[in-house]
């Protein structure tokens, strides 16, 4: 079985509209349903989890019936960070998967992932217990301590973007984050960051500069136009 997990749980003060990134409405419909879809049309994914904000669980479960979200089977609460949000759902399901079942963590303000980077993340999965998905990055990178002034210089080859999905084995999941309990390793913002803190290799799929992050409400502008240019893409194809 494949699970998605989606993190939904976080809070962002310097995002500037009433409600949460995730919850936004872009073109009639909240940002989160757009993630779940994407998940709820892949063949490969059987359930869906949602790790989310505490006062919102409700309204989850509404989204899903109006926009039949028929594979969500969980509703969690989020935790304080991307880590803690991942294990309240991981508690759950180690009771209801098996070690060989894979668990697709994503962020809910990523929508734009597509049906070849999930693929692709199961596909590694299979293969090392994991498949994060990541890109290059194109930009030269310099270290700065105020983000006023650099310091240094840093190779772009040696650099690499982490984005969501990220996919684990469940007994590996498991594995992982009972390691990070145990060895005071806490407020990590996603899994892949407690696995290099852990001292373990980290195994990359396939990611995408189209597989957008919303941290801002300049990302949900840059969201609704690239939508309205795929929807017009999709109607010429037609």
């Amino acid at each position: 079985m494949n699970i998605a997990m989606i993190l939904a749980g976080g809070t962002d003060n310097r995002f500037q509209m009433s409600v949460p990134k995730q919850f936004v409405n872009v073109y009639n419909r909240p940002v989160i349903v757009y993630t779940l879809e994407a998940f709820q049309k892949h063949d490969e994914i059987d359930a869906i989890m949602v790790s989310c904000l505490d006062g919102w669980q409700e309204m989850v479960r509404a989204y899903a019936k109006q926009f039949n979200i028929s594979k969500l089977k969980w509703i969690v609460s989020g935790g304080r960070d991307g880590q803690a949000s991942a294990r309240n759902g991981i508690l759950v399901l180690k009771d209801e998967c098996r070690g060989d079942d894979i668990v697709v963590l994503h962020d809910s303000i990523r929508p734009f992932v597509s049906e070849e980077i999930i693929t692709d993340s199961l596909k590694v999965c299979r293969v090392h217990d994991m498949g994060v998905a990541a890109v290059r990055t194109m930009d030269t990178i310099m270290r700065t301590n105020d983000g006023m002034v650099g310091t240094e210089s840093i190779s772009r080859y040696s650099i690499i973007r982490i984005q969501t999905p990220q996919a684990y084995r469940m007994d590996r999941l498991w594995d992982i984050h009972e390691k990070a309990i145990e060895k005071g390793i806490t407020g990590e913002v996603d899994t892949n960051s407690v696995i290099s803190r852990l001292g373990e290799p980290v195994y990359f799929s396939k990611g995408s500069d189209l597989n957008m992050k919303i941290n801002t409400v300049e990302d949900v502008e840059m969201f609704k136009a690239l939508y309205k240019m795929r929807q017009e893409a999709e109607k010429e194809k037609a």
